[in-house]
């Protein structure tokens, strides 16, 4: 539950981000790296922890996403792929995240004798 907020909350920080001030993403690129990677790297945590893995792998998914937008230069030269990579991979990680950390197994579906 823990890496899923935290996901969410970079996320938010980052649709916030794109959509507020979008010039943001090409002049802090290595913040911009730092996210994805630690997006990635909750969603890695979150997958072993995490009942349903698909959404722990979107979350992976996208924060190499953001990662590698930062390392292939390609923010810098196009601002707008930057803007709508960024848009969207946040939002769908985000929106994933948040859901996954409200999410509860089925009654019975988890065995609480070897917890």
């Amino acid at each position: 539950m823990l890496p899923d907020i935290l996901s969410a909350l970079i996320a938010l920080v980052l649709v916030c981000t794109a959509a507020l001030d979008p010039q943001m993403l090409v002049i802090h690129g290595l913040i911009l790296a730092v996210s994805g990677a630690a997006l990635a790297a909750l969603g890695t945590w979150a997958h072993r922890v995490d009942y349903l893995k698909w959404p722990s792998v979107t979350v992976i998914v996208t924060g190499f996403g953001i990662f590698f937008l930062v390392l292939s230069g390609v923010s810098a030269k196009s601002p707008e792929i930057a803007f709508w990579v960024v848009f969207w991979s946040a939002n769908a990680a985000g929106l994933l995240s948040l859901w996954s950390a409200l999410y509860r197994a089925p009654h019975g579906a988890i065995d609480e004798s070897s917890a």
